[in-house]
């Protein structure tokens, strides 16, 4: 099968000298940027093959010259008329890296990484954005299918109609996000959160098609997800859906708050308040947020294991030393507890928003959770409480080979009030089928992927607390066992503890701060993207460098903006007429 090259886009010029890692490429003097995606045609041996190129840096060359500086004198002097004589001599000098080359294998394009050259002097073709993307897309369509979108393959300051996004299935083995403040990461973030919600309607409208349900806590630190950063949000998906969709997709809330009633009444209809009872934190829950001298963790671990759920209540209600502790780790532990007592979020009565949330993850949905109101402390506790909870479920199942075992080691595992209240739940989703004690029980990788946002990682995530008991770097670790995945958010690269961050199997790279995280983040990255540290320099909002270790190929993507994204989608929210029509005449 013989390529059509017109569908590559626009000749540029001739591959010249290189390696099969970089390529000096000589062109017409065309306007090009660093960043831009070259395609090279090549047929030797009779094995068509296409090479991508990514530009790294650019040189003027004027052929038959080697003195540049007389040439400007010269022109200086006699003007236009001398330029009109040497034009045809301009030419670019291009190099960069090479990506990788696509071929053909039964019928279907495969991507393949950099082991072989192209041709010599073979044409290499600029892409064109409503020429080549059909193309570029069949070619490309394993390093960039995924049912969560990043955003469009980008090519220099353009961009190609090739949608870059995330396998679902490599989701729970973690995700990084490093930007800097203004790079586009909450955007980032609403672009994802859309695309979770469409690919999981997708599901639900094709039941007969395999398509796993995706479920994800998301931190709002901002409070911009659910009312959007400029015109629509999250809130304006689930107004567009009919109320079956919604249902159906959303059920009955999206939406957790510290203060429903400071809500605007429109999102307060799917919206619940934060509360957590303090009978639902295990010391190491604390452990992971907070650092604790031995005496401490040993006086806790005393405390817990007399008092067990009740452990925060007693610790705060002794006034006097108990025996073998010394009367300065009681007042260090209490004023550490302090935070709790005065939180509205944690409660020592009432309901608690736990059961919810764990029904929540288990059935496929998203939960926007606005902390803006909270101390970094409270978030930290709340995510690593809602983290450890649904793990240990899932730990429990994975671990059990009927309902009697798995209530077993949710007994060991999680506090005995909150079991208690989700067991019955927990055996209809964890079951093959069935309800007694010998039913047998699913495998955590059959259930929906949960995704839990981490955000201002690098409190929580640093080298000092991993050296302790950290849920987060068991999960970073392991969670792929249980199909639970992280979502790492940071400014920073390098403060990051390396256990997490040799974890984070994608990374979106978008615009950072300075040399040094930038190195960071190249050093770090899944693939090698060694040579792109110029392209980190010029990026602007949005920008980003997709990296993932299921990959061969880095990917340039722009992410596109929310508001775009939802006002072309909208539509697709309410069932077709078709549709309607159907189950209008099935009833």
């Amino acid at each position: 099968m013989t390529l059509d090259v017109k569908t590559l886009g626009d000749l540029y010029g001739k591959v010249a000298i290189g390696n099969q890692a970089m390529l000096g490429i000589m062109g017409n003097n065309r306007d090009i940027s660093v960043g831009e995606i070259f395609m090279v045609y090549s047929q030797r041996d009779g094995h068509e093959r296409v090479f991508f190129f990514r530009v790294s840096a650019l040189q003027n060359y004027l052929r038959h010259v080697d003195d540049m500086a007389r040439v400007a004198g010269t022109l200086m002097i006699e003007g236009d008329a001398y330029l009109s004589g040497i034009k045809r001599d301009m030419l670019l000098e291009v190099e960069g890296k090479m990506l990788g080359y696509a071929e053909m294998e039964n019928g279907k394009y495969a991507f393949k990484s950099p082991r072989r050259l192209p041709d010599h002097l073979a044409d290499v073709y600029r892409p064109v954005p409503g020429v080549s993307d059909k193309t570029v897309r069949e070619m490309l369509s394993s390093q960039t299918g995924g049912e969560v979108l990043i955003g469009d393959l980008q090519v220099g300051e353009a961009t190609l109609d090739v949608p870059v996004g995330i396998p679902a299935k490599f989701l729970p083995m973690h995700m990084g996000i490093y930007g800097s403040t203004g790079s586009g990461k909450s955007n980032l973030m609403m672009v994802m959160i859309k695309s979770i919600l469409d690919s999981n309607l997708e599901g639900i409208r094709s039941p007969n098609e395999p398509r796993t349900r995706i479920s994800a806590f998301c931190i709002d630190p901002h409070d911009e997800f659910a009312k959007g950063v400029t015109k629509f949000g999250i809130q304006n998906v689930v107004e567009a859906m009919d109320q079956d969709t919604r249902s159906a997709v959303i059920g009955d809330f999206y939406y957790l708050t510290t203060h429903l009633k400071a809500t605007p009444r429109e999102i307060q209809r799917y919206g619940r308040e934060i509360r957590i009872l303090w009978e639902e934190i295990l010391p190491h829950d604390l452990y992971t947020i907070m650092d604790f001298t031995p005496q401490m963790v040993s006086f806790i671990d005393a405390q817990y294991a007399i008092n067990k759920e009740n452990w925060i209540s007693a610790i705060l209600d002794l006034t006097e030393d108990p025996d073998m502790v010394q009367k300065g780790t009681l007042n260090a532990v209490q004023r550490r507890l302090r935070f709790i007592e005065r939180s509205p979020i944690f409660v020592r009565s009432g309901s608690s928003i736990l059961d919810d949330v764990f029904v929540a993850m288990e059935t496929g949905r998203v939960l926007v959770v606005n902390t803006s109101l909270m101390s970094d402390t409270e978030q930290f506790l709340l995510t690593t409480v809602v983290a450890r909870s649904i793990s240990d479920l899932r730990r429990a199942a994975k671990s059990s080979g009927t309902l009697g075992d798995f209530e077993t080691q949710g007994q060991l595992r999680l506090p005995a009030p909150f079991f208690g209240r989700i067991k019955t739940k927990a055996r209809s989703f964890y079951t093959k089928g069935g309800k007694s004690d010998d039913s047998g029980v699913r495998d955590p990788r059959e259930m929906p992927v949960i995704l839990v946002t981490v955000e201002e990682a690098p409190s929580i995530l640093n080298p000092q607390l991993m050296q302790g008991q950290s849920v987060f770097k068991d999960i970073s670790r392991q969670g792929r066992k249980f199909n639970i995945g992280l979502v790492v958010i940071s400014q920073q690269v390098s403060v990051l503890d390396n256990v997490i961050l040799s974890q984070m199997n994608t990374q979106v790279n978008l615009r950072l701060g300075n040399e040094h995280e930038i190195q960071a983040c190249v050093d770090n990255a899944s693939i090698n993207i060694s040579g792109m540290e110029n392209e980190f320099r010029v990026m602007v909002k949005g920008d980003a460098i997709l990296t993932a270790s299921y990959r061969e190929l880095p990917l340039p993507v722009h992410v596109p903006l929310f508001d775009t994204l939802f006002e072309r989608d909208k539509g697709k929210y309410k069932p077709s007429k078709t549709a309607r029509s159907s189950e209008k005449h099935t009833l």
